[in-house]
């Protein structure tokens, strides 16, 4: 195992992504799983003014920290200032104060400085794992580049104002647009999920997924993907395969 997880590590370092992303966060996560919010409290709370390195921002007001992923050089992670497990805890549905995708996206161009390139916003996106798919019981969104499958599958526009019944990398998705020209984030998705539901619709285990399009022809906006986690339909609502750990199509853009 610990041979798998430095070659994994090289290949990332090098640009290239893990054949197994999936395996290598549970690898990475799976001997403590309270091991980041623990970092998170003692490298950005605790200190009244954090000096470590992985605090890139601490925003106590808005009550989220931008905290850079142990792997990858261009892989962040929103984290809530306060402890809150995951999809799985009510107040991540009911919250209409704090929306930790508009912080992560407002602080989307950390990604190109890290890679030492301005990438475009159809680059970007933000992706949160199912309970069943992360190692980690503190809520984290993650925010890099997009995946190639990710490129295609937004590329095809497959998707309008409705929720759409789609399927990812051979797994059952749900997805919608939110039109906007802007690229500012002015929803929830956390909301865009939870109000298609109803109000007594169950929140089930589920990851989601952020992207923003941008088409030559048809309605810009971002792109909302829900995967409740469906064993029998083969998703696991790893939503983080719409990422790119290696920031493949980042680094192909030309350099600055």
């Amino acid at each position: 195992m610990k041979r798998l997880l430095l070659w994994c590590l090289a290949l990332i370092a090098s640009g290239q992504a893990c054949a197994d992303a999936g395996l290598l966060e549970r690898m990475v996560g799976g001997f403590s799983r309270d091991s980041l919010w623990k970092n998170v409290q003692e490298r950005c709370l605790t200190p009244a003014t954090p000096t470590h390195s992985d605090c890139v921002i601490v925003d106590r007001q808005r009550g989220f920290v931008l905290y850079k992923d142990m792997i990858g050089a261009s892989h962040y992670l929103v984290i809530p200032v306060r402890p809150v497990s995951g999809v799985d805890d009510a107040r991540v549905w009911s919250d209409r104060e704090h929306n930790a995708w508009a912080f992560g996206w407002a602080a989307r161009d950390i990604v190109g400085k890290a890679i030492g390139r301005a990438l475009p916003d159809t680059l970007l996106g933000l992706a949160i794992n199912a309970r069943a798919a992360r190692s980690q019981d503190q809520l984290h969104i993650h925010l890099d580049c997009i995946s190639e499958s990710a490129r295609d599958f937004l590329a095809s526009g497959a998707f309008d104002r409705q929720w759409r019944s789609l399927t990812f990398r051979g797994k059952p998705v749900r997805v919608r647009l939110i039109p906007s020209d802007d690229p500012v984030l002015a929803v929830d998705p956390f909301d865009v999920v939870r109000e298609d539901l109803g109000a007594d619709g169950k929140i089930a285990d589920r990851g989601v997924f952020l992207g923003y399009v941008r088409p030559l022809q048809g309605q810009a906006g971002f792109v909302v993907v829900d995967e409740p986690v469906d064993k029998a339909g083969g998703a696991n609502g790893h939503a983080s395969d719409f990422l790119d750990r290696g920031c493949k199509l980042g680094r192909a853009q030309p350099g600055r």
